[in-house]
C-alpha cells in the first residue's frame, strides 16, 4: 500500500504565543508552487505583451491619422493632374484651330518621376570610416527624405523618416547584424527588423520585396529588401527607424553618424 509523503508548515511567533502549523502532502505543495510559478509567469508575460501591445496600437492610430492626412494631399493631387490634363486639351483645341501643333510630353509614373527627381537633397549620409561596422549610420537607400522624425506631436507621430525612391531600389543594411523579423505589417508593409547589439535595431518598411529571412546574418551595406508601395502607404517609399533600447531616435540626428 502507497504511503503519502506530508510536509508541515510551522509558523512560530515571538514571545510565548503558541506554534501552529498545518500539514499537507508533498505533492499537494509541489502543485500549488508550480501553480503559483505559471500564475507569475503569465501575468509577467501578459504585462510585457500587453505593453507592446498598446504601442503597437498608439502607433497606428497616429499612422492611421497621418495616412488620412496623405490621402487628402493626394486627393488634391489627382484635382491637379485633372486640371492640367484638361487644360493641356484646351490648349491644344486652340493649337488645332490656330494651325499649330502642340506636343505635350506624357507625365512620369511615380516610380519614373522619383527616379528622375534632381540629385540635390538625396538621403545619403557617409558613414564614418572608424565606425564599429555592427552600428547603423548613413541610411539605407538613396531617395529622397520626403517626411521627418517626430515624436513629440502624437497626431503627427512618426518614429522614423520616409524616403521617397522609385519601386525596386536596392534597401541596405546600415550595419552589420542579424535579421529579428521579417513579416508583413498592416501598417509597415512587408516589413524587416535588423538587430545589431543587445540594444539597437533598424526598421525598413513598405518594402515591395523582401531579399533576406530571420536568422540570416547580414554584413553592412547587404540588400534586404527592394523598396515598394506596401502596407500603409500612398507613394512608393521606404520608412526607416533606429531604436536604441526599444525607443525611437531620428535617423537624421543618429548619434553613431557623428562617431570619429
Amino acid at each position: 500500500m502507497a504511503t503519502h509523503k506530508y510536509v508541515t508548515i510551522m509558523l512560530v511567533p515571538d514571545g510565548t504565543e503558541p506554534r501552529s502549523g498545518w500539514r499537507i502532502q508533498q505533492w499537494l505543495l509541489k502543485a500549488i508552487v508550480i501553480g503559483l510559478g505559471c500564475l507569475l509567469a503569465g501575468i509577467l508575460l501578459f504585462f510585457i505583451f500587453y505593453g507592446q501591445l498598446l504601442t503597437r496600437a498608439a502607433m497606428t492610430e497616429r499612422v492611421v491619422a497621418e495616412n488620412s492626412d496623405l490621402k487628402r494631399y493626394y486627393y488634391k493631387v489627382q484635382l491637379l493632374e485633372q486640371n492640367l490634363y484638361q487644360a493641356r486639351e484646351v490648349v491644344t483645341r486652340m493649337g488645332n484651330l490656330a494651325g499649330v501643333d502642340i506636343d505635350f510630353p506624357e507625365l512620369p509614373d511615380d516610380s519614373t518621376l522619383f527616379s528622375e527627381l534632381p540629385h540635390s537633397g538625396e538621403a545619403v549620409v557617409a558613414r564614418p570610416g572608424a565606425l564599429d561596422w555592427s552600428l547603423p549610420a548613413g541610411l539605407p537607400i538613396q531617395g529622397f527624405v520626403t517626411q521627418k522624425f517626430n515624436i513629440s506631436t502624437p497626431d503627427s507621430y512618426h518614429p522614423g523618416v520616409d524616403i521617397a525612391c522609385a519601386v525596386g531600389t536596392p534597401v541596405l543594411a546600415t550595419g552589420s547584424g542579424t535579421v529579428e523579423y521579417v513579416a508583413f505589417d498592416s501598417t509597415y508593409g512587408n516589413m524587416v527588423v535588423l538587430r545589431h547589439n543587445d540594444s539597437v535595431t533598424t526598421v525598413y518598411g513598405h518594402n515591395d520585396r523582401v531579399l533576406v529571412k530571420v536568422g540570416e546574418q547580414v554584413r553592412v551595406g547587404g540588400r534586404l529588401a527592394e523598396s515598394g508601395n506596401s502596407g500603409k502607404s500612398t507613394a512608393p517609399h521606404l520608412h526607416y527607424e533606429i531604436r536604441i533600447n526599444e525607443e525611437p531616435i531620428d535617423p537624421l540626428d543618429n548619434p553613431y553618424d557623428k562617431e570619429n
